[in-house]
């Protein structure tokens, strides 16, 4: 006998949802995790439940022998109940491969409560590219883990409540993590709860929030002088791989500010920048399409790294954004020594330096946001918005760069 399996159920569709243990995916100490068979247009896949049991404690499809059986087979019956129940939901499911059927119904659908934090996590993280965003990604799974540590693992986001809010900022200040720290941590945990509220998982008749004192992250001085930015371009660089950070630094700054990761994602086979920041499309709403002229600073870089078949930046041997990425940890300092930086000098530098270069011109906040793609606050047709606000953009990144020019 290949399966042990009971509660099985036909619809008219002939999907088949069995509960089974299978022999040959037997662990190495001799038990059997508990296996919900689905069989669907002539193909059969497996989910895998959490219910390990030995091969005689399993007899069609009832956990026995076992002082745990009853509560066990409650669990078994209401993991069955809740795959059918999403099965049943599903629009025109004889559409689907049964890998499809599969994802679909193992995926909660929107609205579906008592969902615990974990799984909320892991549904929003799916969605988030882990080798294009690995530090969001990894700084998301520090946020989350270090909050699962205090409330510990299975709780629903219905028990996430301004007083457990409070006990948790109070215990991460005794872990004498850093505000800046801290600030991240909370930050990113009101993403995920803000998801969880928008997917319908969770409503809250009082914000988590509403009573939390959330310490304020240290302002870090990283923006560096337009002279100490002149020096860097001009420096007589002996290195190549100085050279090449200083390639990145530069076209950041001419570029507006462009995250590493869009400037490797563009496609630079035109005069014209129009991208949506990879940092915030999954988080924001309405129009954040930011637009503005390649400017001639910028050029000579991008035609020193740019691929023609396909337009992207490849930086020399530096192929991918991690390789750029760990180039930068070893050897941007370095770069800044290079103009006497003594305080912290990083990529982010570049972004933060334009920004403060334009606003020390007169160039309005506004603008400038809009040519970080950090603020957009107004809700206007998006045809609009590039209309206008690419006028002046290019405006301010003209104005900003002549700034540099040697008299």
């Amino acid at each position: 006998m290949v399966e042990n399996a009971i509660f099985t159920l036909k619809t008219q569709i002939m999907a088949t949802l069995t509960l089974v243990i299978v022999p040959a995916k037997r662990l190495s100490d001799g038990t059997h995790k508990i296996r919900i068979r689905v069989a669907h247009n002539s193909e059969t896949r497996f989910i895998t439940t959490d219910i390990v049991v030995r091969e005689n404690e399993f007899k069609n499809g009832k956990i026995v022998h076992r002082p745990d059986k009853d509560f066990l087979n409650t669990k078994l019956q209401q993991l069955y109940n809740l795959y059918f129940k999403r099965y049943m939901e599903l629009d025109y499911p004889d559409s689907l491969t049964c890998t499809q059927l599969v994802k679909m119904i193992t995926n909660p659908l929107n609205g579906e409560k008592h969902r615990k934090f974990e799984d909320i996590v892991d549904e929003y993280l799916s969605q988030i590219d882990e080798e294009e965003r690995t530090k969001t990604y990894k700084l998301y799974r520090l946020a989350t883990n270090k909050f699962m540590q205090f409330i510990g693992n299975g709780s629903l986001m219905e028990h996430i409540t301004p007083i457990r809010m409070n006990q948790y900022i109070s215990w991460l200040k005794k872990t004498k993590l850093s505000s800046t720290t801290i600030n991240i941590y909370i930050t990113l945990l009101k993403v995920i709860i803000n998801y969880a509220i928008k997917m319908r998982y969770v409503t809250y008749d009082i914000d988590p929030f509403i009573t939390a004192r959330i310490p304020s992250a240290q302002k870090r001085e990283t923006q560096i002088t337009v002279e100490e930015l002149k020096t860097i371009r001009d420096a007589n660089l002996e290195h190549y791989n100085l050279n090449v950070t200083r390639d990145i630094f530069m076209l950041t700054y001419y570029l507006a500010g462009m995250n590493l990761v869009d400037i490797l994602a563009y496609d630079f086979r035109t005069d014209e920048i129009n991208y949506i920041r990879k940092k915030t499309k999954n988080t924001k709403e309405g129009d954040s399409l930011i637009s503005f002229s390649i400017p001639e600073e910028a050029k000579p870089i991008i035609k020193k790294y740019m691929k023609k078949n396909t337009g992207k930046i490849i930086f020399g041997k530096y192929k991918n954004y991690t390789s750029c990425y760990n180039l930068l940890a070893r050897k941007i300092s370095q770069l800044g020594k290079v103009a006497g930086i003594r305080h912290k000098f990083t990529l982010y530098s570049a972004r933060k330096s334009f920004v403060q270069h334009g606003y020390d011109l007169g160039i309005p906040l506004s603008t400038l946001e809009y040519c970080i793609g950090q603020s957009m606050k107004e809700d206007r047709p998006i045809f609009n918005y590039v209309t206008i606000m690419r006028k002046h953009a290019d405006k301010a990144i003209r104005e900003i760069l002549d700034n540099l020019k040697n008299e």
